[in-house]
């Protein structure tokens, strides 16, 4: 005689079943958002992670997807190399392709600080950002005004973030303490408020806002 050998069967009752089939369609639901959050945070970790000339992104919707991405409303939020904010908003902005560095905005402004802490404010009508390489190109309508009272308006310029220099060859007009002034080409530090123009530069000094030169010392002169 052979021996059968039994299989043990173990016994599930229907509410075990029950529970284990509404676990799998749990995890079905919550794995493809877990992995969505790892993969975001795998990408933004090393912006925020950067301390000097890093920009992270917040935009209030995604619109339909065609052969650009358009973001509505964007924020683009980091800091120059002496930690002090810098703020671009804008209408509109998309990127060429997935791996472009540079974002193209429309009606943006820009909102940072000079070294001791002084305003700036930047508007265009368009502007590309390169957050790699701390700069804008702005273009259209272009302002630059400072808490100082020191305004600039042209239509074409590079505006760069960390050193708050702004260049430019498609003119030039603007206003100091001191006056107006014009141009066809400009170098301008806004941080140090030192103005370079060239071709065609009209200045105009107003006699009620006496110009502060610096002091010499007569010493190192004899």
């Amino acid at each position: 005689m052979t021996k059968e050998h039994l299989i043990p069967i173990t016994t599930v009752n229907y509410r075990q079943m029950q529970s284990e089939i509404d676990r799998i369609a749990l995890l079905r639901k919550v794995m493809p958002t877990l992995t969505v959050i790892v993969f975001i945070a795998l990408v933004l970790w090393p912006v925020l992670n950067s301390k000097e000339g890093s920009f992270t992104l917040a935009i209030d919707r995604l619109e339909e997807r065609d052969e650009n991405a358009k973001l509505v409303k964007p924020r683009y939020v980091g800091i120059d190399k002496y930690n002090h904010p810098v703020n671009i908003s804008a209408e509109m902005a998309f990127r060429k392709s997935n791996d472009d560095k540079e974002s193209y905005l429309k009606n943006l402004l820009a909102n940072m600080q000079m070294r001791d802490g002084t305003g700036i404010k930047i508007r265009a009508t368009n502007g590309m950002l390169d957050s790699e390489a701390q700069k804008i190109i702005l273009d259209g309508t272009v302002t630059i005004a400072t808490e100082s009272d020191f305004n600039l308006a042209t239509d074409q310029a590079l505006f760069l973030i960390n050193e708050k220099i702004a260049t430019g060859e498609n003119g030039v007009s603007g206003a100091m303490p001191f006056g107006t002034f014009s141009a066809d080409k400009f170098h301008v530090n806004v941080d140090q408020e030192i103005i370079k123009l060239k071709d065609k530069v009209k200045m105009h000094f107003d006699p009620n806002e006496p110009i502060e030169l610096p002091e010499f010392n007569r010493e190192k002169i004899e």
